[in-house]
């Protein structure tokens, strides 16, 4: 046990039972937030990966992203020579 628990457990021990529901309450309250906030994350992450992947890019043929990325770097920053 974490030195944080063994603290909020000697804590709930000083506490009259009714304290202790109230805050199991809230504890339980909040996994349910973490647990809702985490699928949402997931679910807003693959709505962004099938976003992208609908994307109907019209790209000329024989595009290179490599050399273009290269000319763009050497026209921004020059070359290294």
């Amino acid at each position: 046990m974490s030195m944080i628990q063994e603290q909020a457990m000697q804590l709930l021990q000083q506490l009259p039972d009714e304290k202790i529901q109230a805050i199991i309450t809230l504890a339980t309250d909040e996994i349910k937030l973490m647990r809702l906030s985490d699928a949402d994350r997931l679910e807003r992450k693959k709505a962004a990966l099938a976003s992208l992947e609908n994307l109907k890019l019209d790209l000329p043929e024989g595009f290179d992203a490599d050399k273009e990325y290269a000319e763009a770097m050497e026209e921004k920053y020059g070359t290294a020579d």
